[in-house]
């Protein structure tokens, strides 16, 4: 480790509960740790660290570990991993904004296009290609199941998997279960998987009594989940784009648009990279003022780079309430007054 990296490190750990709350504000500070559910900001307990100890060496602060998964590393790789960088010098440069230095030069070497990505995103990226290649068709499964009862099919539809038997870590009991899970597949632009999303499913005895998180793995920054995609579908340029998978997939069997992506946040949502053919943005839009700020974040961006944009409001909290709750008679409706040339006949 060069003296440069070196010195942001243990500045970053001289500060460890601010970085703590800052890129994990969804956790909460436990004796001598910061407690969370992952890298992802989830809520949680899985992911603990240390907010004590010396700078440096056995025991330092801002060491963290996943005890779900095996990540861990210092606070460096902490902010790659969360905030999803790619290159080295993204989270050296995202280090120094946090601690109000100045950015860093080209010709000293942080800056360079060429860095390479941190061991973090590395070692999560490969953890869930792993996973990935574990799981099997999600057709006849429990996740084809869960997802019929919310009242999504999966005609036509890709990048879903399930896993039958994935490891959980039960946050009140510190318990490692092995639940069934539907996963899905982030990539970039490219098709080259990225990460994962898991969502696990509950077995029905009655081991846990709390909701189940969904969890991320992986690089999701500027890239996102197609849900259905191909080449062909490019020549018309559009693409119908939304948080949540279920969000997404609610407007499935409504909307002609063959192109649907799922971003899997709203921050995620608010930094996708727009590929060149994409010509008209349709952004579904979550209810809640973070989904407000990313819908119109990126609504902006796509006019920027020459696109159009338009953003589709859903009555309730999302469309995939709008459609459990008001039914699919109402979500038509609703979109025919928003889109109605895109709508199926």
């Amino acid at each position: 480790m060069s003296s440069m990296v070196r010195e942001l490190s243990v500045q970053l750990a001289d500060r460890a509960e601010a970085v703590c709350r800052h890129y994990l504000s969804n956790g909460v500070r436990s004796g001598a740790y910061w407690l969370v559910g992952d890298t992802a900001n989830a809520k949680g307990r899985s992911l603990y660290v240390r907010l004590t100890g010396p700078l440096i060496g056995q025991g330092a602060r801002g060491k963290w570990q996943d005890a779900a998964t095996g990540e861990h590393g210092d606070l460096l790789d902490l902010i790659a991993a969360r905030e999803g960088h790619t290159r080295f010098g993204e989270t050296l440069s995202e280090a120094r904004r946090f601690l109000g230095q100045p950015e860093a030069s080209y010709e000293n070497g942080f800056a360079r296009e060429d860095a390479k990505p941190s061991v973090a995103a590395v070692t999560t990226t490969a953890l869930a290609r792993r996973i990935w290649g574990e799981c099997r068709s999600i057709q006849g499964t429990a996740g084809e199941d869960y997802l019929h009862e919310r009242r999504l099919f999966l005609e036509g539809i890709s990048s879903l998997r399930f896993h039958p038997a994935l490891p959980y870590r039960d946050d009140h009991g510190a318990l490692l279960h092995k639940l069934p899970a539907y996963i899905v597949a982030v990539t970039d632009p490219a098709g080259r998987l990225t990460g994962i999303q898991r969502k696990w499913l509950r077995h029905g005895d009655g081991s846990i009594d709390h909701p189940l998180p969904r969890k991320s793995l992986g690089l999701l920054h500027g890239n996102g989940v197609w849900l259905r995609h191909g080449r062909r579908f490019q020549e018309g340029g559009i693409i119908v784009a939304g948080e949540g998978v279920e969000t997404v997939l609610s407007v499935a069997g409504v909307l002609t648009t063959p192109t649907l992506l799922a971003c899997l946040s709203a921050s995620h949502l608010a930094v996708f990279g727009l590929p060149l053919w994409c010509k008209r943005l349709l952004i579904l839009q979550d209810n809640d003022p973070a989904g407000v700020r990313a819908s119109r974040r990126l609504a902006a961006r796509a006019r920027e780079v020459g696109g159009t944009s338009q953003i589709l409001r859903p009555v309730l909290k999302d469309f995939n309430a709008d459609l459990r709750l008001l039914g699919q008679a109402a979500l038509v409706e609703h979109l025919a007054a928003q889109v109605p040339e895109l709508l199926l006949a």
